[in-house]
């Protein structure tokens, strides 16, 4: 409803419907009456400057009402368009321009969202105002009775017309905003199934299950599925469902236990998040899963993962450059021992400390790498006949390469070549 467009073709529409005849009739605001008001707009004009002061001091010491003045400059810009408006109220012509300004106040008021209860409170305070000015200005007190009197119609105009509109607006922006959501539910990215106590999944499943999970999942039993799937922790998921439906334990209990991220046979990582529904005795009537495929979100993690450690990495290398450098000539040379393996004790002790010192430069990959090496080797030297010597140099050559893609990766950063 921001769009102008719009805003005139529920402007023109709703005037259509809403006549201003009609509201006058109502009111019996003949046109005496409207005669009558142009001429207190005469004595508006005449003390506007303390009809608008004494409006603001009610406003601005409202505390309700203050937080929708944003600024002083705000206020000011207020007063300055009051100081025309509050004349206009009463000086019409009343015509569908007059009734255009209302609707436009609702609208401001809808964008802006001004309670209706605010817009009320300010105009009941208008109202005592001008109603203390009549008094003060009309000497006839059936003339006052009377400007009192279409002053009460003409707020009671502005309000019908203001809050009407507003209304109007919320309601429509509620129906904008259903239909948006049945549009989404539509096109909803997230697998919602039903399981029910005979563990078959529902007939009814949201068509994103089938791109999720690559596997037509209807009607199917969901330890038969979990299997299909190959899902990791399904062992867990399918004991945790039956003791829900068995009724046994508590049901949060249970909920805990239910793993939240699994991986499947297609490579995806997903997240599952479980509803419990109870009938009238609450027992356990079905289960609702909603699966949301979270790998790319994974791999994003991942990928900030990766950088966030590569950084510190590096800072920690060009912090310690002389120190890593010497580290490299030290591996270039001790690299020969592991290459010809001469003493197989001698190796592993200076694969412990290449281990050390890739981990001190925050290196973790290629230390991790090294540590599995250590606990291969460990297996390794069970076996009868085991070929340290092959083993030492394979592991030397993998442990090379991998810093060697390191360098080439960083040199721009770093500037240390290969």
């Amino acid at each position: 409803m921001k769009n102008t467009v719009e805003f005139e073709e529920f402007s023109k529409n709703y005037i259509n419907e809403h006549h201003n005849s009609k509201i006058e009739e109502a009111l019996n605001f003949d046109e005496n009456k409207k005669i009558i008001a142009q001429s207190l707009n005469l004595i508006i004009k005449e003390n506007i400057e303390i009809v608008v002061q004494k409006f603001y001091n009610f406003n601005l010491n409202n505390a309700r009402a203050m937080k929708y003045f944003v600024s002083k400059s705000e206020v000011d810009r207020l007063v300055e368009i009051n100081k025309k408006y509050f004349p206009y109220l009463f000086s019409g012509p009343f015509d569908d321009a007059y009734y255009l300004e209302k609707i436009k106040i609702g609208y401001a008021h809808y964008m802006r969202n001004i309670p209706g209860n605010i817009y009320l409170a300010s105009l009941g305070n208008l109202k005592l105002i001008l109603n203390k000015l009549w008094s003060e200005k009309i000497s006839e007190k059936d003339d006052i009775i009377e400007a009192q009197s279409i002053t009460s119609d003409i707020l009671f105009i502005e309000i019908y017309f203001t809050l009407n509109t507003y209304y109007s607006f919320a309601e429509l922006n509620f129906q904008n905003e259903r239909n948006r959501v049945n549009e989404i539910l539509d096109h909803v990215q997230d697998g919602y199934f039903i399981i029910n106590k005979n563990l078959e999944i529902g007939s009814a499943v949201s068509k994103s299950c089938f791109e999720i999970f690559s596997l037509d999942i209807s009607g199917k039993k969901i330890d038969q599925v979990c299997i299909d799937l190959k899902m990791s922790k399904h062992d867990v998921i399918i004991l945790c469902i039956k003791q829900y439906f068995e009724n046994i334990f508590n049901i949060d209990s249970i909920f805990s236990m239910l793993p939240d991220i699994v991986e499947i046979f297609n490579g995806k990582t997903i997240k599952l998040k479980y509803t419990s529904i109870l009938d009238k005795n609450k027992n356990p009537e079905k289960m609702i899963i909603c699966a949301i495929d979270i790998t790319e979100q994974i791999k994003i993690q991942q990928n900030i993962k990766d950088t966030y450690e590569k950084n510190l990495t590096l800072i920690q290398i060009i912090k310690h450059k002389n120190e890593f450098e010497n580290f490299l000539k030290f591996i270039s040379i001790k690299n020969i021992l592991l290459l010809e393996c001469a003493d197989s004790k001698e190796c592993k002790i200076l694969l412990h400390e290449y281990k050390n010192e890739f981990s001190k430069f925050l290196l973790s990959k290629i230390a991790s790498f090294i540590n599995n090496l250590e606990l291969e080797l460990i297996e390794k030297e069970k076996i009868e006949n085991f070929n340290a010597k092959d083993f030492f140099s394979i592991s030397c050559c993998m442990i090379s390469d991998m810093l060697k893609k390191f360098l080439e990766e960083n040199y721009e950063v770093l500037g240390i070549s290969t």
